[in-house]
């Protein structure tokens, strides 16, 4: 027992000490090739069979025709082809082109297909290419007076990507939280005849019926190569965090989705604990300029990585419950401190509400943006250390 109050006291003091901003070294690159082979890893670097995605060749297309170019060698040579982007954080090895081997695959990888992002203010639409990352759509779109109303919790996603996916924010509201519900056309790369170059764009308007199967495709239509989101009118966002008891939640959860544009509820059910988050828009002249930094997706001393992955592995093994329940405490006290990541001035929490431009508050990944200098901090569960893991 004194081991495990020393270390939960030392895990405190470095939480602490690591309030100040930290920058990273970058994640990876999740594709990595040598002479022979190229091999696809996710960003927590295991898929869920625990095998790796070996692909006999990778293409990096940096325009549409590129990207036509090659769904059509992979349709000529008869190739089986998946799509991956710069980020790579998918859990089910859905951009692996194959389980059985490596000699028929290609992997395209949209990492450098990036370059065009089209603001049509007047429409309210956005129109990106397939490899752009959403924090770069967001900024272009807040720049313009614009807001997008739908974004998941991490911003470490490409577009096509999160839509194909079904990535989704919270919100029943209007249009609801899921991104593609959002989506008012796209430009789809599909295979063709030899008389068509064995590959063809098609573009699918809002009104088209194939609109509503190839937004959320999974990859398996063909290759999306642009997306166009609808917009609205510039907003900020008014944020609180309640944490309270968990008694009621089932009673409660059904008025707070109504009541919240943008309300969630995180449940903690061993600690007896709800957090209610009481999100809604507001006018744009409300005094504040805060942002979302979502304490999960900071840059983490790699020091505290770590720890607390080796807290809880000695905690499981010696099926320690009160040394698994101590860090809970702790980690749960410390959100409730820091309000969860919230930053009232862009660098503090100083207490709530938290009012921001929606393009602030909607999405978080803070410990993307690394310079690779630092090789002391990174996102916590980069595969490169022995930090947090997810099993799935």
């Amino acid at each position: 027992m004194y081991y495990f109050r020393w270390l939960l006291g030392f895990l405190h003091l470095l939480v602490w000490g690591s309030i100040i901003l930290v920058h990273a070294i970058p994640p990876p690159d999740p594709v990595q090739c040598n002479r022979t082979i190229c091999t696809l890893s996710n960003s927590y670097g295991a898929w869920g069979d625990r095998k790796d995605c070996s692909v006999k060749s990778v293409v990096y297309p940096t325009t549409e025709e590129e990207l036509r170019s090659a769904v059509a060698h992979a349709n000529k040579n008869k190739l089986k082809v998946k799509v991956v982007s710069q980020f790579s954080h998918t859990i089910p090895k859905l951009a692996c082109p194959s389980s059985l081997g490596h000699h028929d695959s290609l992997l395209i990888s949209t990492a450098k297909y990036d370059s065009s992002i089209e603001i049509d203010s007047v429409n309210l639409a956005v129109t990106a290419d397939a490899g752009v990352a959403l924090r770069d759509v967001i900024d272009k779109v807040e720049e313009a007076g614009l807001s997008l109303a739908a974004a998941p919790y991490w911003e470490g996603v490409s577009v096509a990507g999160m839509i194909s996916t079904g990535a989704h924010g919270s919100s029943w509201w209007g249009k609801g939280g899921a991104v593609h519900d959002h989506v008012i056309g796209l430009s789809m790369i599909v295979p063709g005849n030899e008389s068509e170059g064995y590959a063809k764009v098609k573009q699918i308007a809002a009104q088209d019926q194939l609109l509503n199967a190839a937004k959320v495709s999974l990859g398996i239509l063909g290759v999306i190569s642009k997306v166009k989101l609808s917009l609205e009118r510039g907003f900020k966002r008014s944020i609180t965090y309640n944490f309270t008891n968990d008694s009621s939640i089932e009673n409660n959860f059904m008025e707070h989705g109504k009541k919240y544009e943008f309300g969630d509820i995180t449940w903690y059910p061993s600690k007896h604990t709800a957090v209610y988050r009481y999100d809604s828009r507001v006018p744009m002249e409300t005094p504040g300029d805060g942002i979302n930094d979502f304490l999960g997706f900071q840059s983490n001393e790699i020091l505290i990585s770590k720890s607390v992955r080796a807290s809880e592995k000695l905690f499981e093994s010696t099926k320690s419950v009160n040394g698994e329940c101590t860090l809970a405490d702790t980690t749960l006290w410390y959100k409730k401190q820091i309000g969860n990541g919230l930053k009232n001035n862009g660098q503090i929490f100083t207490g709530y509400p938290v009012v921001g431009r929606q393009g602030k508050m909607q999405t978080s990944g803070s410990c993307l943006y690394s310079p690779k200098t630092r090789i002391d901090a990174s996102c916590a569960w980069d595969p490169r250390i022995k930090g947090l893991f997810f099993y799935e």
